[in-house]
């Protein structure tokens, strides 16, 4: 079995003053790469303002650029001094507040506009276009990099306004500087006027030298998530509107929430509602309005009204018994919401309020019925129903937009709660974590949605910062497994080495099984080491070439004479190698017994082979060499079968859970917490990245056959309710 444990790597975090120091670093590396780019850069901008100069109408103007491009022209090395003074200074006063950035941006930002002129103003537009522009070309670098400074200050990846090298910082030092190279106060705007992305400093290259150094220091960020993340973000808000994207069940949700059958609202007194934002609508009555129910449906479907009615003693009623939960802590009941459609006043309960509250509680009871959710989870998440009901009944949305707040809260918590299995302890921190979660959802939630997005950015940071400590952990046993799969490649590549050359039916059979069992295994070495001793691997394979056809037929006096006097360094270089894997075996001193008994047959044959026999030597080559083909290509076949649960194995990614059935029936969930980059090894750990083990793609694809490890479902648990709830629809 090719499953390895492995020892769980010391944790290491940078201090303080090293994260500062590793910040201060990267100053230099900017300023280097930004002083590299200035000739060019001044070309290109003295080329512009000639341009300018040459073509425009407005006199003022030409005689101003004239001005600025010969001033440029004559001095270009102390506008590169200026330059690159003024970003080292800049980058290191923004490294140095990095710490206090949220302080120094308010009181930045603070400024009475009404003492700024409206040359200052326009300057300032100009350049927020450039800077806007610029951050959108070198968006994918910049999210890379914000991952990784967050990483090094041990902080969630920071915002672009946090970072010290975002594009403002470049586009002002060369505003400043520019301002100190000419004295001419319109200039400054005619610069900014005529910058764009291309025109301006490469920001690209700085980022990407950026992240190449703090990768360099160990500060390793997954990149191909930070694209992911990258992309969402830059997707249209118009693509992610109607996230839920299945017509069928979002025409099954309008026809039950259409309430052109029943006018709500007949009695009771109306209550402001906010809305998801948090701010209290006008009017009277309690209402939600839904983008996603407003407007027509699909053809011979009635709209859903824009704005439903929610009687005000009913959703009193329903505040009063969420205090009322909260305050006495009842056992364990998860029929809140079954009760609840047979307890309320009937003429409280309108037929929309019937069907939420009945496809509500079929989605709380696939929660309950999941069991991949530990018992004690299922509590907590039981007292959220009144809670969720409320929103419900204040945003249809909830059923609408998998991005809802409150259906993303039940989405974590359930999603998070998998990684504590069933033994789930109220000692734990991620239990007590959901518990306050709760508690505090129950006791402050009125008609504020974005308390739910409140409490889903805490249980998120709490988990990232989890996932980062398991991420430390696990350095130690990464680092073993990057160098077996560079082992395994290594052999791959060896045992393709040896067959090109044995396929070619010209190697004697004992030779063959000395290659395929001994030279193997220095090639493997060879092939490892290749990129720090590229000669070994030259030497190897020569070696390997040569003693091939040391033991070919020589036909000619010339060819026995060069193998005489080649023989003494091979056979040195052969002993050498095998010195080199302690190859001390009795088969050793048999094999050169062997070689040595054909190299003196070899000697000692007629000078010349008769036409005939060099016939007969040709055809069997190329018979050996037919059978060895066919061989590998049956043998091609046979491992090329489709596998069901290859692709299964192909799409797993970091994060996933798995149960683990040992020999003695014992079940143990475990996260895939990294794959090699040729996903030929996986490691497991736990939530804290404690108790790993290392296992090949091969074992991992046998257990998921047998089904000795099953994956636990990590897909939406309010999806996987609300299509459950929708095959029989409330009526």
């Amino acid at each position: 079995m090719d499953t390895i444990p492995l020892n769980t790597a010391k944790k290491h975090e940078f201090s303080s003053s090293g994260r500062l120091l590793m910040l201060q670093s990267l100053v230099p590396v900017a300023t280097n790469l930004i002083s590299s780019q200035l000739e060019a850069f001044s070309s290109r901008l003295t080329d512009a303002l000639f341009k300018v100069s040459d073509q425009t109408v407005q006199p003022e103007e030409a005689a101003k650029s004239f001005g600025a491009y010969q001033l440029l022209k004559r001095n270009p090395s102390t506008f590169y001094r200026l330059l690159a003074s003024q970003i080292s200074a800049i980058l290191t006063k923004e490294v140095s507040i990095i710490n206090t950035r949220r302080k120094y941006t308010e009181t930045h930002d603070a400024k009475d506009f009404s003492l700024v002129t409206f040359e200052e103003m326009e300057n300032k537009v100009l350049s927020n276009n450039l800077i806007k522009a610029l951050e959108v070309n070198n968006a994918e670098k910049l999210v890379e990099l914000n991952s990784r400074i967050g990483l090094a200050l041990n902080r969630t990846p920071i915002s672009v306004s946090q970072n010290p090298f975002r594009p403002e910082v470049f586009v002002n030092a060369v505003v400043q500087s520019w301002q100190e190279f000419e004295s001419v106060q319109e200039t400054p705007r005619l610069i900014l006027s005529l910058m764009q992305p291309d025109l301006f400093l490469q920001l690209g290259t700085v980022y990407q030298g950026l992240n190449d150094a703090l990768h360099e220091r160990g500060v390793v960020v997954d990149t191909d998530a930070v694209k992911r993340e990258n992309k969402k973000r830059h997707t249209p808000v118009s693509d992610r509107k109607h996230e839920s994207g299945d017509p069928y069940l979002e025409n099954k949700l309008r026809s039950i929430f259409s309430a052109n059958a029943q006018k709500i609202g007949q009695t009771g007194q109306g209550a402001p509602v906010r809305n998801a934002a948090g701010e209290a609508g006008s009017g009277q009555s309690m209402s939600w309005s839904g983008s996603s129910l407003a407007g027509q449906g699909e053809e011979g479907m009635a709209a859903a009204p824009e704005m439903v009615m929610i009687d005000r003693h009913f959703f009193d009623y329903l505040t009063g018994l969420q205090k009322q939960l909260f305050q006495n802590q009842p056992a364990d009941d998860r029929t809140y919401l079954r009760r609840l459609s047979q307890e309320a006043p009937a003429a409280e309960l309108t037929h929309i309020d019937q069907n939420t509250i009945e496809l509500l509680a079929r989605i709380f009871d696939y929660v309950f019925n999941d069991p991949s959710i530990p018992e004690e989870i299922k509590s907590l998440i039981g007292q959220l129903q009144i809670p969720t009901l409320k929103v419900a009944l204040l945003d249809k949305d909830f059923f609408f937009k998998e991005s809802h707040p409150a259906r993303v809260l039940i989405d974590t918590l359930a999603k998070s709660s998998v990684s504590l299995g069933q033994d789930a302890s109220n000692e734990d921190p991620l239990y007590q974590m959901i518990e306050g979660i709760v508690d505090r959802v129950q006791q402050d939630f009125d008609q504020q949605i974005e308390l739910f997005s409140n409490v889903v950015a805490d249980l998120e940071a709490f988990l990232k910062e989890e996932e980062q400590q398991a991420e430390q952990a696990i350095s130690e046993p990464v680092a073993q497994a990057l160098q077996q799969e560079k082992m395994r490649l290594a052999r791959e590549f060896a045992e393709n080495d040896v067959a090109i050359r044995v396929e070619t039916g010209e190697v004697a059979g004992f030779l063959e099984e000395f290659l395929r069992n001994q030279w193997i295994r220095i090639l493997t070495i060879a092939h490892n080491v290749k990129e720090e001793k590229p000669n070994a691997l030259e030497n190897a394979l020569r070696t390997m070439d040569d003693l091939i056809w040391s033991l070919k037929p020589k036909n000619s006096p010339e060819e026995r004479k060069e193998l005489v006097s080649k023989l003494p360094a091979m056979l040195t270089l052969l002993n050498a190698w095998l010195n080199a894997i302690k190859w001390d075996e009795p088969e050793r001193v048999l094999f050169f017994s062997k070689l040595a008994e054909r190299h003196a047959a070899i000697a000692r044959a007629p000078l010349e082979f008769s036409p005939r026999r060099q016939l007969e030597i040709a055809v069997n080559i190329a018979q050996r060499a037919s059978e060895k083909k066919l061989n590998r290509q049956v043998s091609d076949q046979s491992e090329q079968l489709p596998d069901p649960w290859l692709p299964v194995l192909e799409k797993m990614e970091r994060g996933i859970w798995l149960d683990f059935m040992s020999s003695s029936g014992v079940i143990n969930r475990f996260k895939l917490a990294w794959v090699s980059p040729k996903r030929t090894r996986y490691i497991f750990t736990n939530r804290k990245g404690y108790d790993s083990f290392s296992i090949s793609s091969e074992e991992l694809l046998a257990q998921l056959r047998t089904g000795d490890a099953v994956e636990v479902s990590a897909s939406s648990i309010v999806d996987r309710a609300l299509v459950e709830a929708l095959r029989d629809p409330p009526a």
